[in-house]
C-alpha cells in the first residue's frame, strides 16, 4: 500500500510539475510571436509608408516630365504661329500674341509672346515664354527666336544641275538644295545636308562624308521672286541708303572699293559711263558704311573687292564682278572671320555673282560674304580653261537660282580648270544677317533656357 501510495503521490508530484513548466513556456512563445507579429506590421507599415513616399516622387517626376514636354508644345506652337503669319502676303509681324489656358495630354501651357525691339530695322525677334502644368507640377522655359534668312546657309540652290561635290570638296555649313544632289569620291560635308529629292546622284563608288547627316524629301524652300526682292532693296537705298542708277551706254558699269587706300569704314565707288562717243571713268566717291542704312544699290554690272569694317549689303540690277578678295576688318586672311566679329556683308545681284578672271584671283580668291544670285548662279569666269587656280575660300555662303561652276574635273582625279571649293559658314550669321537680307519665312531658335516657374 506505502509502495501504491508513494508511487502516486511521485506521480502526483511529476504530473503537477509538468503543467507549469507547460504554461511558463506557451506562454514565452506567445509573446515572441506578439512581437514578431509586431515587428513585421511595423515593416510592413514602414515598408508601405516608403511605397507611398516613393510612388509620390515617381508621379511626381513624371508629371514635371509631362510639364516640360507641354512647355515645348507650347514654343513649337508659337513657333508655327508666327511662321504661318509670315508666310501670308503680305508677311505679318503681330507685336505680341498668348495662347492661354490650351489643354494638351492631361495638362495645360500657357504661351506669351513679345516682339523684341533691337538696333537692326532687318532682323525680327521674339521672346516666347511658355509654361506647362500638369496637376499642380509646373516647368517653365523662355526662348528667342529670330526670323531665318538665306543668310542661314552656306550653300543653297534652288535649282540643280550637272554640277559635283568631289574628292577635296569641303563645305563647313548647312547645304539645301530644291533638286539632286551630285557627288563623286568622297566631299566632306560638316553640317546638316538636305535636298527636296528622294535620294543622291553618286557616281559609282563614291562615299561622301556627312558629318551631321543629311535628309531628304524636305520641303522645297524657295529664292525670293527676283523682281519684289530689287525693288525693295532699291527702295531702302533711296530712301536712306546709297542709290546709284541707271548710265549711259550699254557697256556702262561700276567699281566698288571697301576701304580703298586703308580708309577702313568706307565704300569707294566710280562709274564708267558713255559720254558722246567714248567711255570714261568719273572720280571716286567715298562715303562711310555708319553714314546710311547699310544698303547701297546700283543699276548696273558692279566690280568690287576691298576690306569691310561695318554692316553693308551691296547689290545690283546686274552681273556682280568679285576682282580680288573680300575681306572683314575683323578676320584673320586664310582662318576667316575672328569669335564675335561684328562685320557683315551681303551681296545681291539680280542676275549672276561671278568670281572675275584677274590676275588677282589666279591663285586662290577669298571672299567673306554671304550672296545671293536671284536670277543666275554663283560661278567662275572661265572656270573650264587655264590650269587649277588654288582654292576658292568662303567665309559666309551663298543662295543661288541654279547651281553655278567654280570648276572643272575628271571623275576619280581632281580639278583640271577653275577652283577647288574650301567653304566655311561665317556663325556670326546665326544673329547678325545682312541689312535687307530677305527671310525664308521660317524662324530660328537663337537662345533657349527653362526658368524658375511660378507657382500654379
Amino acid at each position: 500500500m506505502e509502495t501504491e501510495g508513494r508511487t502516486h503521490l511521485l506521480a502526483g508530484a511529476h504530473d503537477g510539475t509538468g503543467l507549469s513548466r507547460r504554461s511558463t513556456e506557451r506562454g514565452t512563445v506567445l509573446v515572441m510571436v506578439l512581437a514578431i507579429v509586431a515587428a513585421v506590421l511595423v515593416i510592413g507599415a514602414a515598408l508601405f509608408m516608403l511605397a507611398a513616399g516613393e510612388s509620390d516622387v515617381v508621379e511626381y517626376g513624371v508629371d514635371g516630365s509631362r510639364a516640360f514636354y507641354l512647355a515645348e508644345a507650347g514654343l513649337e506652337r508659337a513657333r508655327t504661329w508666327l511662321e504661318q503669319l509670315a508666310q501670308t502676303d503680305p508677311p505679318t509681324c503681330p507685336e505680341e500674341g498668348s495662347f492661354v489656358d490650351q489643354t494638351l495630354g492631361g495638362g495645360r501651357y500657357d504661351v506669351r509672346v513679345d516682339k523684341l525691339g533691337g538696333s537692326s530695322p532687318w532682323s525680327t525677334a521674339y521672346e516666347i515664354v511658355s509654361t506647362g502644368d500638369v496637376d499642380g507640377v509646373v516647368r517653365q522655359i523662355r526662348a528667342v527666336i529670330e526670323h531665318e534668312t538665306f543668310a542661314q546657309y552656306l550653300y543653297f540652290a534652288d535649282r540643280m544641275d550637272d554640277i559635283w561635290f568631289i574628292t577635296g570638296d569641303s563645305l563647313d555649313g548647312r547645304l539645301h538644295a530644291n533638286g539632286h544632289i551630285r557627288m563623286s569620291g568622297s566631299p566632306w560635308f560638316g553640317m546638316k545636308v538636305t535636298s527636296s529629292k528622294d535620294h543622291f546622284i553618286l557616281w559609282q563608288d563614291s562615299e561622301p562624308v556627312f558629318e551631321a547627316g543629311y535628309e531628304l524629301g524636305v520641303d522645297e524652300i524657295p529664292l525670293p521672286v527676283t523682281q519684289e526682292l530689287v525693288e525693295s532693296l532699291a527702295s531702302s537705298a533711296a530712301s536712306e541708303g546709297l542709290y546709284a542708277g541707271p548710265l549711259p551706254g550699254r557697256r556702262a558699269k561700276y567699281e566698288v572699293v571697301l576701304g580703298r587706300n586703308g580708309a577702313l569704314g568706307t565704300l569707294s565707288y566710280r562709274a564708267y559711263r558713255k559720254v558722246g562717243g567714248s567711255y570714261h571713268w568719273t572720280d571716286w566717291t567715298t562715303v562711310d558704311v555708319s553714314s546710311f542704312n547699310g544698303v547701297a544699290w546700283f543699276d548696273e554690272p558692279i566690280r568690287i573687292r576691298g576690306v569691310l569694317d561695318g554692316q553693308l549689303t551691296v547689290g545690283s540690277s546686274g552681273d556682280i564682278y568679285i576682282t580680288d578678295d573680300v575681306l572683314y576688318e575683323d578676320s584673320v586672311p586664310g582662318q576667316g572671320p575672328i569669335p564675335g566679329c561684328d562685320d557683315v556683308l551681303g551681296m545681291v545681284s539680280a542676275k549672276n555673282i561671278i568670281v572675275a578672271a584677274t590676275g588677282a584671283n589666279m591663285h586662290d580668291c577669298e571672299i567673306h560674304a554671304h550672296m545671293m544670285a536671284l536670277d543666275k548662279s554663283f560661278t567662275v569666269e572661265m572656270y573650264d580653261q587655264g590650269p587649277p587656280r588654288g582654292d576658292l575660300i568662303i567665309w559666309g555662303g551663298f543662295a543661288q537660282k541654279k547651281q553655278g561652276a567654280v570648276g572643272k574635273f575628271k571623275h576619280g582625279g581632281g580639278i583640271v580648270h577653275g577652283y577647288q571649293k574650301n567653304y566655311h559658314y561665317d556663325r556670326n550669321l546665326l544673329s547678325n544677317s545682312p541689312p535687307g537680307y530677305p527671310p525664308t519665312g521660317k524662324y530660328l531658335v537663337v537662345s533657349w533656357e527653362e526658368v524658375s516657374a511660378p507657382e500654379a
